[in-house]
């Protein structure tokens, strides 16, 4: 009996060969293209998960608040960790810290060559307690457990070694002390916020560092610290008893002690959730998760409401058959029966054709869509298969269910009365269907616009420094010898090209740190707060061409050249309550540096960070000569380059004067416009997924449309004959074809263009810098809908009318 369903089934399907074919394939496309982003999106969503005790597994955070100013930090002073595990010892099973130096890269020598590596950490023994890399080499036990020994991921093992086992293999450490290998970690397809190449025993710090290990005052933050609680415990039970450390007088300073809070985040909100200072590594972010998978959904839906159409259509052509089989004796459920089949070969047809499309189109796709990490291939079979298959049941049980339900339920009478086909209850689920299809491609048409806009808005924004033309040199260890910093800086501005030179402590544009600062204005002391900050030298302003408002000269002559003085910006000024620039100027500020220092200068308001972010009160801390001479917070030289000049030039001589004054080290460099642009990977992933998806649902809604319209036209070439027999003309007639579809695109648009402003209104409140929604996104989506709704139906409108009524005409009886 399935057999005859099956035979009878695939006779329609054929029979229908062009209605059929439409249908296979837009629901390919739009099964594959949903499966593809629906597996990144979860991909996304899994970041951490595979962790054993990824839900008793928290980072500490540390929040510093004064007045609404401070610092939100991913990171917590160095000795946070061990006395989790002493003094919470009845709450915590194990704790981990990484710490980098807070380096931008770390010099490695091995086998006779030398690399700048950035993602190098010191960490702990309990590493493997809480987190579940897979130890392809070693024993988890002792691999961390002695100084100056090493983990590497098998890629860096390959990377330095080749084919040889790189266990007991050594590599030199910023030219300061050796490193044994005794583990290799394989992190290949296991999602993690923790960016890590290198992992080093933390009790080498003890043997090299001990005066940044001892440091008994909580100020600084440069550990990164989880800690794993035990069954049973809850996060708010811990955070409660930090009160004892927040008195404790040996820990945190007086200035901080009444505005610092520790919060424990779940390691699995980190990637999506977490936008902290000083992230470990970039993380993705929930909002544009929700909008991925959004328009994943209307893109099957497109083609679910495609394949529900052409099916409608297809099984109108049938009504006589249906009516005929009623009229002898066939009941509701046959029917039902024999188009679920015809649904079914249909899905799975479709869902052959989407592994196809999946493996020809993905990678193509994946380039645009960033650097995610996902790779399909690496996808569990068991998983792409419930997905493709759960899916196309979806769109074959959405689709089938008007023409089962209208079709195996009219009377047999109307089934054999030929003026019932186009009656008036099926034109209208096909204009409404049509309608809706239109409204979510237009909607994705309207976003992709706006947000190609605001991506463009940010990249070409005057973000109020100059970046174009400044490159950055990373100083690793040499930023602890200032004597070579001074040499680097004078050998440099003896290359013509080179117009300036600073040095700074973070990248302008991308992250800054936060300083500690005190003020009085008038009658009020502001307590010491965070702020955020660059440490700097007094060729800044050479090199990034900030804008000066107001200046004391005084401390530009240098009378007054070993004080300490600083500029702020004009956020600051209003946060201290001065209505003019020159009312900051010479206000006294006290920092944990030094006493009675003053402000020197505001500077107009500019993107210290990301445009992503709003601007708030800034500090331009100037370092003075006697500071330097112990200071290691100069990370990078900043080199201001000569507009046009040739830089594959520029860069060969600066490497030729670095390895003569810093023999032992690569120089590694790179443009800040390059690390600003990379600040847009979110806007730019969002942009490129709405224009894909937005490309796929029209054209899958258009492919519905070309059978729609051939059906429709088909359906009233008669009536078109007879018209033009009494005097119409083809351009009349293609017209009067034409105006049904340019009607629904209509009423398509008057739906989706407030719906998708409402929409895109709401994204743009995420930004402190927006654009207007301005009439290109009305035409941009209006009008690629109707140009490719025009050539969709433009075959068959002009194929009749400019077709001679009199074969049509023959036809009528």
């Amino acid at each position: 009996m399935l057999r005859n369903y099956i035979l009878i089934g695939i006779r329609n399907l054929l029979k229908h060969g062009v209605y059929s074919g439409i249908n296979i394939v837009g629901m390919s496309m739009g099964i594959a293209f949903f499966s593809l982003l629906f597996l990144l999106v979860n991909y996304e969503m899994s970041y951490d998960e595979f962790h054993k005790a990824y839900d008793r597994t928290y980072r500490i955070v540390e929040i510093i608040d004064t007045e609404d100013i401070g610092e939100r930090s991913a990171s917590v002073p160095i000795g946070l960790g061990p006395t989790l595990k002493t003094l919470y010892s009845n709450y915590v099973d194990a704790s981990v810290r990484f710490f980098n130096h807070q380096a931008y890269s770390h010099m490695v020598f091995a086998k006779d060559r030398q690399y700048n590596e950035k993602h190098l950490y010191f960490t702990e023994p309990d590493f493997f307690k809480i987190f579940d890399f897979p130890l392809i080499a070693g024993d988890q036990s002792t691999a961390l457990e002695e100084p100056q020994t090493a983990i590497v991921t098998k890629e860096i093992a390959q990377k330095y070694f080749g084919d040889e086992d790189p266990i007991g293999k050594k590599i030199l450490y910023e030219n300061r002390f050796y490193l044994t290998i005794t583990g290799v970690i394989d992190k290949t397809n296991y999602p993690s916020h923790l960016d890590f190449e290198i992992l080093v025993s933390f009790s080498t710090l003890l043997l090299t560092d001990q005066e940044i290990m001892l440091r008994d005052r909580w100020v600084w933050n440069p550990c990164w610290t989880y800690v794993l609680l035990k069954e049973g415990v809850k996060p708010e039970e811990l955070e409660a008893d930090f009160e004892v450390l927040y008195q404790d007088k040996s820990k945190f300073p007086d200035y901080l002690r009444d505005y610092v809070q520790l919060y424990l985040q779940p390691i699995w909100e980190i990637h999506l959730y977490s936008d902290l200072d000083f992230e470990m590594s970039p993380n993705g972010d929930y909002m544009y998760i929700y909008i991925f998978s959004s328009i994943a959904l209307m893109v099957l839906l497109i083609a679910a409401i495609n394949f529900m159409n052409l099916s409608a259509v297809r099984y109108s052509t049938r009504m006589r058959e249906v009516g005929i089989r009623k009229a002898i004796g066939a009941d509701q459920t046959e029917l039902i029966f024999q188009f679920l089949v015809e649904a079914i070969i249909l899905s799975i047809l479709s869902m052959f054709g989407a592994v196809m499309f999946m493996e020809l189109l993905f990678p193509l796709i994946y380039p645009m869509l960033g650097d995610s990490g996902f790779i399909l291939r690496e996808v569990d079979t068991q998983k792409l298969i419930i997905l493709i298959g759960g899916s196309g049941i979806f769109v074959a049980a959405l689709s089938s269910f008007y023409p089962l339900y209208y079709l195996s339920g009219f009377k047999p009478i109307d089934g054999l009365q030929e003026s019932k086909r186009m009656g008036r209850q099926q034109k209208g689920f096909r204009k409404w269907s049509v309608i809706v299809q239109f409204i979510i491609a237009m909607f994705l048409l309207f976003s992709t616009y706006v947000s190609k806009r605001q991506l463009d808005f940010m990249r070409e924004s005057d973000i109020g420094f100059d970046t174009k033309d400044v490159m950055l040199i990373p100083l690793g260890e040499v930023r602890f010898q200032s004597n070579q910093i001074f040499k680097l800086k004078k050998e440099f501005l003896n290359i013509y090209e080179i117009e300036a030179v600073t040095g700074i402590d973070e990248i302008m544009g991308v992250w800054v740190q936060n300083y500690p600062i005190s003020f009085k204005v008038k009658d009020k002391v502001y307590p010491s707060s965070f702020y955020a900050g660059v440490v700097t030298n007094p060729e800044f302003f050479d090199v990034f061409d900030v804008k000066i408002i107001a200046k004391n000269d005084l401390y530009n002559d240098g009378g007054l050249y070993n004080n300490r003085y600083i500029y702020v910006n004009e956020a600051f000024m209003d946060f201290m309550g001065y209505t003019s620039p020159e009312e900051a100027l010479n206000t006294t500020f006290w920092s944990k540096n030094g006493y009675n220092n003053k402000i020197a200068g505001v500077v107009k308001d500019f993107n210290y960070e990301p445009v992503h972010k709003p601007i708030e009160p800034f500090v331009i801390d100037i370092n003075n000569v006697w500071r330097l001479k112990g200071s290691y917070a100069i990370k990078f030289l900043a080199l201001k380059i000569k507009s046009g000049a040739n830089w594959t030039d520029v860069e060969r001589k600066l490497e030729i004067l670095w390895s003569k004054v810093i023999p032992y080290r690569l120089m590694d460099v790179f443009s800040l416009n390059d690390k600003i642009e990379a600040s847009y990977q979110k806007e730019e992933r969002l942009a490129r997924v709405s224009l894909i998806f937005s490309i796929i649902g029209v054209i899958i809604a258009n492919m519905g449309l070309f059978g729609l319209s051939s059906f429709i036209t088909v359906q009233r070439k008669k009536e078109i004959a007879i018209r033009k027999a009494l005097g119409m003309e083809n351009i009349q007639a293609m017209l009067l074809l034409s105006k049904e579809f340019f009607t629904l695109v209509g009423t398509a648009c008057l739906i989706a263009w407030p719906t998708a402003y409402l929409a895109m209104r709401l994204w743009l409140e995420n930004f402190p810098k927006i654009i207007t929604i301005d009439l290109g996104a009305y035409i941009f989506s209006g009008g690629v809908t109707l140009v490719l709704t025009f050539l969709t139906v433009s075959y068959h409108v002009v194929k009749v009318g400019i077709k001679s009524p009199v074969e049509d005409l023959k036809s009528v009886q």
